[in-house]
């Protein structure tokens, strides 16, 4: 049984009421993914993970908005009342997460490609790096999140980070939730997100009882991570999952979306479930040159019918049938498709990355590290686990993603490759 949800209408701010374009959508998900190990002696030094953000627990019990870093947020008042963005489950059914809405028998997708091709064996894992996964909050008391939430926060009125939607919870739960067994409505183990390592920070941007991201609750998000990242310089949030986009340009997000990656923060953003439907299907922020833009594959790496076709699309990911953490309970998973479970899975692959890269420095005392944390410098990378990494389509971007093609590479290879990016 499959339940279908509308989003609301999109509102154009410069037209007045009543004059507003409408355009309905659906919402959609995608499930995590694996790799291959290729440094077998790669032991990474994992720092201390002990947080001294207050209310910020090992169970992650009692998130609220007031268990958070110090850092103060400014409320973009020119920006609020009705400006809103949709989350990006654009034009397919949501399957929720009660037994009865999973597909019958048991459950492949929980051990089939869409984990296995990008998770990493042994120790790389996503240790020492922060993404923040910018979207409908989570569900704190989800096993999938014990002891990884390293702060959240909500942008919206009224209430704290607790996931209605699900649609954050489950972006997040690919990008770096933990394995757990006994999965709600399957008959196996959830194998977890590609960096389970990773610390997550949580920025609520979609009010209870919308399927819309709020454009000030946006931007004072990405406010509140500038700031964040300026004050805590040894734990900086390193990638940005967006999984929500608008068919138009706003100058205030486009201005904190280019410090932000000029800051080094790697943004990621799924492309928009539009296909071919309209001329131009790819979203904002997914259209900025200062992104990667993420669309979708199925199991035979194929794009989506609903992936978005445009000169934009950097990338293909897992983005069919995927299965991942759910608002449902502590152990409860959906299976969805979309370009935004897409997204998160190149963000998790990124946390990988990038401490690859970090121990790398270390025992060979070259900054790669420094030189691949970038957009264009992550782009270079990941056309190295392309498909197609010389030739780009609008339709496939430069193909899908095979880590190994890049995990396996030797490491004076990948010390001239990263070098060579910024020379």
């Amino acid at each position: 049984m499959r339940s279908k949800r509308v989003l609301k209408e999109d509102q154009d701010e410069s037209l007045p009421p009543g004059k507003r374009p409408s355009h309905p959508v659906d919402k959609r998900t995608m499930g995590s993914a694996h790799i291959v190990n290729s440094v077998n002696d790669f032991q990474p030094e994992l720092p201390n993970r002990s947080s001294s953000h207050k209310g910020v627990t090992s169970d992650n019990a009692g998130l609220t908005s007031d268990s958070l870093p110090s850092v103060e947020t400014h409320l973009n008042k020119e920006l609020q009342p009705h400006a809103v963005w949709r989350v990006d489950h654009w034009s397919h059914d949501l399957i929720c997460s009660t037994s009865e809405d999973i597909p019958d028998g048991p459950a492949p997708a929980l051990s089939t490609w869409q984990l296995q091709d990008y998770q990493l064996k042994e120790h790389l894992d996503g240790g020492g790096t922060v993404i923040a996964i910018v979207d409908s909050g989570i569900n704190p008391e989800h096993v999938a999140f014990s002891q990884r939430i390293l702060w959240a926060q909500s942008f919206v009125p009224g209430g704290g980070v607790a996931d209605v939607l699900g649609h954050g919870t489950m972006c997040a739960g690919i990008a770096c939730g933990a394995r757990f067994e006994g999965s709600v409505g399957t008959t196996e183990d959830w194998i977890g997100g590609i960096a389970p390592g990773a610390k997550l920070a949580v920025c609520k941007v979609v009010p209870d009882g919308s399927a819309q991201a709020d454009l000030g609750a946006v931007c004072d998000a990405l406010d509140f991570i500038q700031n964040y990242n300026a004050l805590n310089p040894n734990q900086p949030v390193n990638v940005i999952s967006l999984s929500f986009g608008t068919p138009y340009f706003n100058r205030a997000i486009c201005s904190r979306v280019h410090t932000l990656a000029g800051m080094g923060v790697v943004i990621v953003c799924a492309a928009s479930n539009e296909g071919r439907l309209k001329t131009q299907p790819i979203a904002f922020p997914a259209r900025l040159g200062h992104v990667l833009c993420v669309g979708s594959h199925c199991s035979s790496g194929r794009p989506s019918p609903f992936s978005a076709v445009g000169r934009e699309i950097d990338f293909l990911a897992p983005g069919e049938n995927v299965w991942a953490p759910s608002a449902g309970g502590p152990q409860a998973i959906s299976c969805a498709s979309g370009t935004s479970y897409a997204a998160p899975a190149v963000a998790g692959l990124i946390c990988l990355v990038l401490q690859y890269l970090k121990y790398l420095s270390q025992v060979m005392d070259v900054p790669l590290y420094e030189c691949a944390h970038s957009v264009w410098a992550m782009r270079e990378i990941l056309k190295e686990m392309a498909t197609s990494p010389g030739h780009h389509s609008e339709e496939l971007g430069f193909g899908a993603l095979e880590p190994a093609k890049f995990f396996e590479k030797h490491i004076e290879e990948i010390k001239r490759m990263i070098l060579k990016m910024v020379q």
